[in-house]
């Protein structure tokens, strides 16, 4: 019985979790090309503060942590939808080696928030691209409840206020960021498996192949969407993050000039993310393409279009269908965001 319910499920071919290594590549370019070219020291000379500066911290304090709770549930609703699907959908074999895939993705993504190359000096550190002193000046006087005495952050944050009571949360939300990322990759890439009896297609039960395909084609959908709203939330987080400490500038010319830099940066990682995402889905949509095709091929020559009326393919005449422009809002929605993010009071992280 075991072994009949093992042969109904989907097998994904371990060729196909290579595709895992082109986000991984993406990462790697991007914060090579921030950590290189980019300046990981900025100073903020002449750098004075508003007088109502804990006020203006305190503020930006609680939209970061509103946009922190947010993004943890997104990651957690995204990986426990992926682990449902594993572990009901696939055999052992496939879900052991889309774990050993995911393990990949998440110490690639981890080298970067937390391990920190010495290749790649602080290329993560959103912080010393903005002008670490500025953080400095804002968050250290300000008061925390978990780092006083008998509080529940680690040594009782010895003296150091919020700059690394927050650095504490963000390292453990990298966590739950590596995680969702690797399950949202490889929920995307599972859109290839196969039921295990069936092998490759060879078309020889045309009803079936429609239902295999119209399913693979509603997983991309679904690990698209997700994807979106996984990058997205985090892009909130993030400039939550960047913008902290910028309004308490006393300098109207170099707070406007900070709130820019931010507002760049922003852009650059929504164009990053996006093209994260560009990195997994489009070669599955591919790939997914040439079987549809023959899919279709093999139905004219079987005298029977009906079957594949519920499988559309990734036709370029679907450009200009509703589908078509969900999918396009959902890969460029963290570049949005971004730019969103760049004028500063409009976006709610500004003053």
């Amino acid at each position: 019985m075991t072994r009949a319910t093992e042969i109904s499920k989907l097998q994904i071919d371990p060729r196909y979790l290579l595709i895992m290594l082109l986000p991984v590549v993406v990462l790697i370019a991007a914060e090579y090309l921030l950590g290189t070219f980019g300046d990981t020291s900025v100073h903020l000379e002449g750098l004075e503060l508003k007088a109502q500066s804990k006020l203006i911290e305190l503020s930006a304090r609680y939209r970061f942590l509103a946009s922190l709770f947010f993004f943890i549930g997104a990651t957690i609703s995204v990986t426990a939808v992926f682990t449902f699907e594993l572990l009901s959908r696939h055999t052992r074999r496939s879900i052991l080696t889309t774990l050993l895939g995911i393990v990949g993705v998440i110490a690639v993504s981890l080298s970067f928030s937390t391990f920190e190359p010495a290749w790649m000096p602080a290329g993560f550190d959103s912080h010393t691209l903005l002008g670490e002193n500025l953080y400095f000046e804002v968050m250290l006087t300000a008061s925390l409840p978990g780092c006083e005495a008998g509080g529940s952050l680690p040594d009782n944050c010895d003296k150091q206020g919020a700059f690394y009571a927050m650095e504490y949360l963000l390292d453990r939300a990298n966590l739950f960021t590596s995680l969702s990322a690797g399950a949202v990759i490889a929920g995307m890439v599972l859109a290839l498996s196969r039921p295990s009896a069936l092998g490759a297609s060879t078309h020889s039960d045309l009803e079936k192949e429609a239902v295999i395909l119209k399913s693979a084609q509603e997983s991309t959908q679904r690990y698209l969407y997700c994807s979106g709203i996984l990058l997205t939330t985090g892009m909130v987080l993030m400039i939550s993050w960047m913008a902290w400490p910028g309004d308490a500038i006393l300098d109207k010319d170099m707070r406007e000039a900070h709130e820019q830099l931010v507002g760049s940066l922003s852009i650059y990682r929504g164009v990053t993310y996006s093209v994260l995402i560009l990195s997994y889905y489009l070669p599955v949509s591919l790939f997914l393409k040439v079987r549809i095709d023959a899919f279709h091929d093999a139905v004219k020559a079987s005298g029977t279009p009906e079957l594949a009326e519920d499988v559309a393919g990734f036709d370029i005449q679907r450009i200009a269908t509703l589908d078509a422009l969900k999918a396009i809002i959902a890969i460029v929605s963290p570049i949005l965001t971004g730019a969103i993010g760049s004028f500063g009071s409009l976006s709610g992280f500004g003053g």
